[in-house]
């Protein structure tokens, strides 16, 4: 799409980048990033888009989009507890290899996988009742975005007039996360710099006759942090990210000379 003349096809598929403005040459004209997901028919499934180049997703991502799963990757950060109730609780930072880099969009995966029997609750609960939460601490640089929980069922417990909202078996609690331009000097400066990220779950368990006690439950990743990729192109030589040679980098240069009448 980067040599879309006139942005002819970027125009229909609905996706001109509107942040970029007319004046702002070589850059305008191009679409939003993103993928639309295609089934073997051709027929649009899913679509990905952002707001920024910098912020966009990664190819894990769209295949656990497309998949409907998601999985560790072998190198990807994991830790792993189970409780006395016998609740497994696994966080893991998916997408990217497993590295946390200054831009992309990674995604922090929470899982909660429950013996059968037993559920935890989502909001609202009565009086006395604590429903799930999931909070993420990280250092300056690191952005959290919305949380992402899959839907609940409802369940009804005697005495209480109303259904309530539960998960069971086993739910991915996802938080979208990236690092911005805060964090470059620790890249730059640092051999091997990693982050910190501290997952905090407070849940309650219960079963059809009993409610254990509310327990908090607290996993530490450390994940190893880089420089953001840019093109291996001189008109981006000081935009602080990691150079590296991409397959459009050819079709970049048209575009800027074309945009600059060269």
């Amino acid at each position: 799409m980067f040599s879309d003349v006139d942005s002819e096809v970027i125009r229909a598929y609905g996706v001109l980048n509107t942040i970029v403005q007319p004046d702002d040459i070589p850059f305008y004209g191009i679409p939003f990033p993103g993928f639309f997901l295609l089934d073997e028919d051709g027929v649009i499934v899913d679509k990905l888009f952002n707001r920024h180049l910098g912020n966009r997703e990664g190819i894990e991502t769209i295949l656990d989009s497309f998949l409907g799963r998601v999985e560790p990757g072998q190198h990807e950060p994991l830790s792993s507890h189970e409780t006395d109730d016998g609740i497994t609780i696994t966080a893991f930072l998916r997408g990217g290899g497993g590295v946390l880099r200054v831009g992309p969009r990674r995604r922090l995966v929470v899982r909660v996988e429950m013996p059968d029997g037993l559920h935890i609750y989502g909001e609202p609960v009565p009086t006395g009742m604590v429903a799930t939460s999931v909070g993420i601490e990280g250092p300056d640089g690191v952005r959290f975005e919305r949380f992402e929980a899959p839907p609940t069922t409802p369940f009804q417990l005697p005495g209480v007039d109303q259904p309530l909202q539960v998960w069971s078996g086993s739910v991915d609690f996802v938080t979208p996360l990236y690092a911005n331009t805060a964090l470059t000097s620790r890249v730059q400066e640092e051999s091997d710099p990693t982050v910190e990220l501290t997952v905090n779950v407070r849940y309650q368990a219960c079963d059809d006759a009993q409610c254990f006690i509310p327990r908090t439950q607290t996993i530490v990743l450390e994940v190893p942090l880089k420089a953001g990729a840019v093109p291996a192109f001189e008109r981006m030589a000081g935009w602080g990210g990691e150079q590296v040679e991409m397959d459009s980098e050819h079709h970049l240069k048209r575009l800027v000379d074309r945009k600059l009448g060269r």
